[in-house]
């Protein structure tokens, strides 16, 4: 079963972290999701894309993995957050396993590349972060 997921008014944040298997630096970064994702509970969905292929890559402007990607539903308030709006058509996972579909025009908030320290994630991608 796949679930849409629309950034919808309300809805809340995207985690996506854009992993290889064949990649040193990729390899613990799914863990530390996976981690971060019991932490933050439902206030923050996380989205594994695992060798992606090269359409998700370029929609996504990845050039280096592991990227991290924070996305949100866009403000219609007087003061839009600052990011780049990026209209996806992208098939996923959750880490709960179920498959996930991100669709329509999202907001990207913040992207790190490399592998990083949980804590770091944490405090930049987390329900507390930006």
């Amino acid at each position: 079963m796949t679930a849409r997921v629309t950034p919808e008014p309300g809805a809340r944040p995207v985690v996506v972290l854009i992993s290889v298997t064949w990649a040193g630096p990729s390899r613990p970064a799914p863990t530390v999701l996976r981690e971060l994702s019991r932490r933050w509970g439902r206030e923050i969905r996380a989205v594994l894309l695992e060798d992606p292929d090269d359409e998700v890559l370029d929609q996504l402007e990845i050039e280096l993995v592991p990227t991290w990607v924070r996305l949100e539903a866009p403000h219609s308030d007087a003061v839009p957050r600052p990011g780049t709006v990026r209209d996806l058509e992208i098939s996923g996972t959750g880490l709960d396993g179920q498959g996930l579909f991100l669709t329509g025009a999202w907001l990207e908030t913040h992207r790190r590349t490399g592998a990083l320290p949980k804590h770091v994630i944490d405090t930049e991608f987390g329900p507390r972060g930006l």
